[in-house]
């Protein structure tokens, strides 16, 4: 385990919990935080202050980086080079070119790079997945969705897990750097800091702000989202509506203490509305364990990293539509 902050401990618990796994190793550039996670889950567990370091002793089988975005790319290379599976906290990467280099190296060591995109693993989202493929809203007309800033990056995957990658994107955004997520210990100038002035073509929106809204244009059908700092996160993670011609879902309020929300409209909605209540914990466990069993079993990892880079391309491409006021075609690079 690479980080011992809160995704990190769920992270180590998952790992602690499965049926599969044993934590061994803890990794923190703070000694002493290392030694202190890694003495909540047992002796065998051992705190380490350097990948290299815990990467030479262990010799793990795999290895989950849940530092901070800017601090992702060194040591998940170092851990494939090492031989290692890997599972990335999301976002994956601060910038594409990160980001790229993460999936050539997994492809370089023939090791398994996931990106933990874990609302993926929420029962109601595999649920609406389910549906969509065996055609149970008969033909789509209109995705939308509204978020806390936290959760853009998550709502961009879903919806790219739901309906695959749109073909344009158009945007408009009000940004300020005051009200954007406290960064400290990242690098000047990077994506999160950026706003509307930056020169990077590779820059990420990220966090949203004051408020962004995009439309994305499928081939045949329209989604939007729209995030903002100033949603209030505890009680609303997200909201969003799907319109077919044969069913209609509407989720409503999301929290971390479910993340289905609240559904209604159609039948589907009805199914949903069935479902236990899926926790922020809960499906942390769901998503590692979904990539222990792909490992297992040889398969590619539930989110692989392409899947993540394909996240940061499509908030890049978000962003450039907002920074031009023009359409950009998708996929964007």
């Amino acid at each position: 385990m690479i980080g011992t902050g809160g995704a990190a401990r769920l992270h180590a618990r998952a790992y602690a919990e499965g049926a599969a796994t044993r934590l061994v190793g803890v990794v923190s550039g703070n000694k002493a935080r290392a030694d202190g996670l890694a003495a909540e889950f047992g002796a065998g567990v051992r705190g380490y202050a350097s990948v290299e370091e815990m990467l030479a002793a262990e010799r793990p089988d795999a290895v989950s980086v849940a530092t901070l975005e800017w601090d992702h790319e060194a040591p998940v290379v170092l851990a494939l080079e090492a031989g290692a599976h890997v599972l990335c906290e999301k976002p994956m990467a601060h910038e594409l070119a990160a980001g790229e280099r993460m999936v050539a190296a997994a492809r370089h060591a023939g090791r398994t790079l996931g990106v933990n995109f874990n609302y993926r693993s929420v029962p109601s989202h595999e649920a609406i997945k389910r549906e969509i493929e065996r055609d149970g809203f008969g033909r789509l007309g209109l995705f939308t969705a509204q978020c806390h800033a936290y959760l853009w990056p998550h709502m961009l995957d879903l919806m790219r897990y739901w309906f695959g990658d749109p073909v344009e994107v158009t945007a408009v955004m009000v940004d300020d750097q005051a009200l954007r997520p406290p960064v400290s210990g990242g690098p000047l100038g990077r994506p999160w800091e950026f706003g509307m002035g930056a020169e990077s073509d590779s820059a990420m929106l990220y966090h949203p702000s004051v408020a962004v809204a995009a439309t994305f244009r499928y081939a045949d059908f329209v989604a939007t989202m729209s995030g903002s700092a100033l949603v209030p996160l505890e009680q609303n993670f997200w909201s969003f509506a799907l319109y077919g011609s044969e069913d209609t879902l509407v989720v409503d309020r999301a929290t971390r203490g479910n993340l289905n929300g609240t559904a209604g409209l159609g039948m589907i909605a009805e199914m949903i509305a069935e479902l236990p209540a899926c926790s922020y914990a809960e499906s942390f466990e769901l998503s590692v364990g979904g990539f222990v069993d792909a490992v297992l079993a040889g398969r590619a990892a539930p989110v692989t990293g392409e899947d993540g880079l394909a996240e940061m391309r499509l908030d890049a491409a978000v962003v450039e539509a907002a920074r031009t006021g023009g359409a950009q075609l998708f996929p964007w690079s």
